[in-house]
């Protein structure tokens, strides 16, 4: 091959002769045409042979070879003869067998002069070591504990040997457990930061940890600073902060600089990291680290509101956010709304977004519209309908324990939130309130009939902002029917008077409406004076033939509403008679005595 130069355009270039011809150079600009750039790369290629066909055979072959340059191979293959007997299910072995299969196992590695250690990072004899502890006896599974006892840290950190850990911890005697709860002490830091070992720390930290020891793990949560000053005067954080009052804002900063690095997806679902971070959000006055510690912590939140720890940490962080800071985290919350608001601790943070967001059309459509679109799965659940409750009648001492109230009222005092709160809540509630007065009355026959969903009808009607005729007028086509005492309906129902749900619906109204009257006059009974108004009284006097019955007309005439009142005792007067056939009744014969 020979080379010659060329000039074109005045710029110096080498090209290659083969025989006659001219071959261009590789490092040749391409030409405009992206057709001819196309065959000038198919022409560079080069052609590169085809491998050999993978079977089956091969891939398995490959495999053993693999396997055979193992130094526990001979060891593995005959541990797992073994191993195959002892797990078998369908074969019922006694006690005293399985021992005897332990001990085979245990006399194999000691004559081939190895440690348990050795069987513990392998898949399949790290699943004979954990049968071996499953179902050996005491002094099998301690002999197994003093073999890899030291090397406990480590084991936590592979991907089988963690399993033989979590069943040291199983099956282990509580002294064993102490020695591995002991061994975590020092690099808790350490292992939670990598998903597997995590979850060991999480496994012994949740079902076999003792109260000290709960605390040592956490501890180590809290920061260098924290570590240096602790001492056996000042065991927890509230003490260190008291004697270390000068040095308040390196504690809490040090503490922060812990936690961050655990607030990443893998880690931060683990109830032991929640328990950290609500434990600094309670200690923690300082505005400044608080606040870079929820900026930092707002778009994670929807992964820990589910335990009690998490959702105390989300309430803080809604309390102590900025705008910007709640608009993400209710942004976080929004694909879950359904779920957080069926869970026992999630529920519990829409209620304080409730309370403490002044954007309330934000709030509507992020959180309020979900919730109306899944209603009806909301109200057949305990907690889901503690949040339809809520947007009603937020924090009713009827509904919600001093608890929950006393804990919701904490942020009350928030420097974020400038809307009055009784505002905000009667924005929320003309928003949902069309929907549950709607949903309510379509399905009135089945709830009105409900032990656990009866209480809505009570909230909706005397709470609910808007046009409450509909839903009244339903209940009263319920309680209009003809009424016989002791009669069953197609599906096995009492009337609603004489049922034990229908009637406390139609009793809690009346006296409901009657109390607030009497607290303030301006209120009006609706509820009752359409009753006495719609209901014939021949239908009225009937009901007077059940206990059940009498007490409604009772509390009908005991109203502090003078128009109910009134109107009652007229129509029970003209059905005097009626009430005196039934006056074995002993409801009825108090009625009676009221009316003379």
């Amino acid at each position: 091959m020979v080379t010659k130069e060329s000039t074109e355009g005045g710029v110096k270039s080498k090209r290659k002769l083969v025989g006659d011809k001219e071959v261009p150079n590789k490092k040749k600009k391409f030409s405009g045409d992206p057709k001819k750039n196309v065959a000038f790369k198919k022409k560079l290629a080069v052609k590169k042979k085809p491998l050999p066909k993978e079977t089956a055979k091969s891939r398995k072959d490959r495999k053993l070879l693999r396997k055979k340059q193992s130094p526990n191979y001979e060891l593995s293959c005959q541990a797992k003869k073994i191993w195959e007997k002892l797990r078998i299910q369908k074969q019922q072995l006694s006690k005293e067998e399985k021992h005897e299969l332990v001990e085979q196992l245990m006399k194999l590695v000691q004559e081939n002069d190895k440690s348990l250690i050795n069987l513990a990072y392998a898949h399949d004899t790290s699943r004979v070591l954990q049968t071996c502890l499953k179902q050996g006896n005491k002094e099998q599974r301690h002999q197994i504990f003093v073999d890899i006892k030291t090397h406990i840290v480590e084991m936590c950190k592979n991907s089988y040997a963690k399993n033989i850990v979590w069943k040291l911890l199983k099956y282990g005697t509580p002294e064993e457990r102490e020695i591995v709860m002991s061994s975590f002490k020092g690099t808790v830091m350490k292992l939670m930061r990598r998903a597997k070992s995590a979850s060991v720390v999480e496994y012994a930290y949740n079902n076999y940890a003792t109260a000290p020891q709960r605390l040592a793990i956490v501890q180590e949560f809290y920061g260098r600073v924290f570590t240096m000053l602790c001492n056996s005067d000042a065991s927890n954080f509230t003490d260190v902060l008291a004697q270390n009052d000068e040095k308040k804002s390196t504690i809490l900063s040090s503490f922060k600089d812990s936690l961050v690095p655990l607030i990443t997806k893998e880690v931060i679902v683990h109830t032991v990291v929640h328990k950290a971070l609500f434990d600094f959000f309670q200690y923690c006055d300082d505005a400044t680290v608080r606040s870079e510690m929820i900026e930092t912590l707002r778009d994670s939140l929807a992964h820990i509101l589910h335990t009690h720890d998490g959702a105390h940490v989300t309430l803080h962080c809604l309390w102590y956010g900025t705008k910007k800071d709640r608009k993400v985290i209710v942004k976080s919350m929004k694909e879950f709304v359904l779920k957080i608001a069926c869970e026992e601790y999630g529920h519990m943070t829409l209620l304080a977004a409730f309370d403490c967001i002044d954007d309330t059309v934000f709030l509507k459509k992020a959180l309020v519209q979900p919730i109306m679109k899944n209603i009806a799965t909301l109200a057949e659940n305990k907690f889901g309908r503690k949040v339809l409750i809520y947007l009603m009648s937020p924090r009713n001492p009827s509904h919600f324990l001093p608890e929950i109230v006393k804990l919701l009222s904490t942020g009350d005092s928030n420097a974020t939130s400038k809307k009055p709160m009784a505002q905000r809540h009667q924005e929320l509630s003309e928003g949902a309130s069309p929907r549950i007065l709607e949903y309510l009355a379509e399905n009135i026959t089945p709830i009105i009939y409900d032990r656990s969903m009866f209480v809505l009808l009570q909230v909706a009607v005397l709470c609910c902002t808007g046009d409450t005729n509909t839903l009244i007028e339903a209940i009263l086509a319920q309680a209009g029917s003809e009424f016989s005492p002791g009669a069953t309906n197609e599906d096995g129902k009492m009337h609603v008077i004489e049922d034990p749900c229908g009637h406390m619906v139609m009793k809690k109204l009346i006296v409901a409406e009657s109390k607030r009257m009497t607290e303030n006059p301006e209120k009006e009974a609706k509820f009752s004076r359409k009753l006495v108004t719609s209901i014939p009284a021949t239908s009225l006097s009937s009901w007077s033939s059940c206990n059940r019955g009498a007490q409604i007309l009772l509390a009908l005439v005991e109203s502090a509403d003078s128009e109910t009142s009134n109107k009652a005792k007229s129509l029970l007067q003209d059905s005097l008679a009626v009430l005196r056939a039934n006056v074995a009744v002993k409801s009825t014969k108090i009625l009676i005595d009221k009316l003379n």
